[in-house]
């Protein structure tokens, strides 16, 4: 898929996907943290992750009974890993 075929189907079904940010979780919600990898042309913020390819590394929080993303944090290089990037300020929210 090309760039801007991505960009319009981004831009079609964006705001029909958008939902209401949560003003906050019921007592004993389960929310899972966990990284991944997105490979990018971008060297301003990317290093050589384990697969030697330049990528970040994005903090991804879902609600574990709705299965739905409740946030993801800013990209750290791809070098860092998920209990550092975790860590670092660009993850960290007010609550």
């Amino acid at each position: 898929m090309s760039k801007s075929a991505a960009g319009r189907i981004v831009e079609q079904l964006g705001p029909l996907l958008a939902l209401q940010p949560r003003s906050g979780f019921r007592k004993g919600t389960v929310l899972i943290v966990d990284g991944t990898l997105v490979p990018t042309r971008d060297h301003t913020i990317a290093e050589q992750s384990k697969n030697y390819r330049y990528s970040t590394n994005h903090q991804v929080v879902i609600d574990a009974d709705t299965r739905l993303i409740v946030t993801v944090g800013q990209p750290v290089p791809g070098n860092r890993n998920d209990c550092k990037a975790l860590a670092s300020p660009a993850c960290t929210t007010s609550r």
